[in-house]
Order: C-alpha cells, then structure tokens, then sequence
C-alpha cells in the first residue's frame, strides 16, 4: 500500500507557504538599518566648513545670517556681492610664517561662490554701526569689504550676534599679529639696530681695525693689573730672613791672588795645547 503524499492548503489568502532557504527565519542585523550618527551642531558645521577649506581646525563663532558688502571706489557706495548666509569665524593649521590663524567665511545661499577672507591684522578690522569693515589686499590691489549681521532688538537671541561676531573678529586679528614670526628682514633690521653706534653705516672693518682695539684693550689690561697704582711696599727684614741670609755671612772672603793663579794656569794649559798641535802638524808635513 503506497503512502499518502501530503496535500497543500491554500491559505485565507491564496498563497502557498514555501520552505524557507534559510535555517532561520529571523531577520538578519546585516540586513537591519545601521542608527544614524548623533553629531552636535558644531560637528556638522566643521566637517562642512572642512570640504571647502581642509585647513579649518575649529569654529570661533557662528551668526546665522550675514550679507557681504563691497565698498566701490568708483561710486563711493557700498554694493552687494551677491553673498549672504551664515558666517563662521574659524580657526585654521598654522604654518611657517604664523603661530595662530583664522579666517571670516561667508557660505552663500544663493550661489556656489562663498566668501573667505583670513585675518592679518588688527588694524585690518573696523566695526561700525552698520558693517563690520575688512580691507584686504589682494595682487596689489586693495579691496574693502562690508560684513551686515543680522540681528534684532532685544529680548530677541539674536540681538547680541552683531557685536559678539564684531568682538571676536578683532580678537582674533590681534592674536595672528602677535603670533606671527618675525621675517628675515625684521630680524636683520633689529640686528642694524643693535650695531655700535661708532661704526658709521657702510663702512667695514678691517681685521687690523678688529684685531688692533682688542690688541689695545689687553695691553691696558695687563699694565693695570701687573703695574698697580698703589703705593709700593718695601721689604722689612726680620728674624726669619736673617736665618736664612745667615750662611752668606760666613763664606770665606774672594780672594784676587788665587784667581789671578787660577787664571794664569789657564792660560799655560793652552798655550801648551797649541805648541803640541804645532809639532805635530811639522812632523807629518
């Protein structure tokens, strides 16, 4: 007798339950959606700042709205650029000729041209009523800028932006002028400054000019140390210097015949030398 083969029933809703490919059925986590990442705003703001500059480190302030104005020479007027949108004053990497540096950036909103100008100076900075004014110079060419911050009267959050946004610019353009190295030229410069003053400007040294003041300056040196001015001592006898000039007292008197003796009989001695060196010639001539 063949067996009963099992017999599929539709569900209420007319479709077949098929066997499963897998050992499971439960959802796997590499299917699962990853949590999307909490970043605080600051975050956000940096790593967007970062696309258009890599050397952004860290964010000094942030208006939320501001308009970028453009003094013309021509019309003695102040133009809009075309930029406005939040403005951010950064911090940037230092290099070779400043300790600390930042920069004014403008993202604009209603373009893809944004505004960035790196701070060099305080005197560069000045605030007004209206603008905060950023001159700059760019190939040469001088250029002004005019930076409208939006801000409301009190008890708005946005009263306080204009002046706080003012304070740190000119802040931060006194620390990269304090930070800056000094050039080769302002060290040189400070060196001129710092030459004698005997030296007229251009004219060099010789080595004897050198070589002769310091010649100068040790002999005087040795004639004040070894001759002093001071009054001169004089030698004291005492009973110790006696003692020791003792023995010359009893040394027997010099006395002129044996030296006239000794010298006659040193003259004998060679005068027999020579007479014995003359015969000895003759006799092997």
């Amino acid at each position: 007798m063949s067996p009963r083969k099992a017999r599929y029933q539709p569900t209420q809703s007319g479709i077949i339950n098929q066997p499963s490919d897998y050992e499971s059925d439960a959802n796997y986590l590499s299917d699962a959606p990853l949590p999307p990442i909490q970043r605080t705003d600051e975050e956000l703001n940096l790593s967007v700042l970062q696309r258009h500059n890599q050397d952004v480190i860290s964010l000094e302030y942030v208006a939320p709205y501001a308009v970028v104005y453009q003094f013309s020479p021509e019309s003695q007027q102040w133009e809009k650029s075309g930029i406005e949108g939040t403005a951010f004053v950064c911090g940037l990497l230092p290099n070779g000729d400043s300790l600390q540096r930042y920069e004014v950036t403008v993202l604009n909103r209603r373009g893809l041209e944004n505004f960035t100008l790196e701070l060099m100076n305080a005197s560069d900075v000045e605030v007004t009523e209206e603008y905060i004014i950023l001159n700059s110079t760019h190939d040469g060419v001088p250029h002004v800028y005019g930076l409208w911050v939006f801000s409301e009267p009190p008890p708005s959050s946005t009263s306080h932006h204009r002046t706080a946004i003012a304070h740190k610019i000119q802040e931060c353009a006194a620390r990269v002028e304090a930070g800056r190295r000094p050039t080769l030229k302002q060290t040189k410069s400070r060196h001129d400054d710092n030459v004698d003053e005997g030296v007229p400007m251009g004219r060099q040294l010789s080595l004897k000019e050198m070589f002769g003041q310091q010649r100068q300056q040790d002999d005087a040196w040795s004639i004040r140390s070894h001759s002093p001015r001071g009054p001169s001592t004089q030698f004291v006898a005492s009973a110790d210097t006696d003692f020791f000039r003792t023995p010359q007292r009893h040394a027997p008197p010099h006395s002129p015949a044996v030296s006239a003796q000794s010298n006659g009989k040193g003259r004998d001695v060679l005068l027999d030398m020579f007479r014995k060196a003359g015969e000895g010639y003759r006799a092997t001539a």
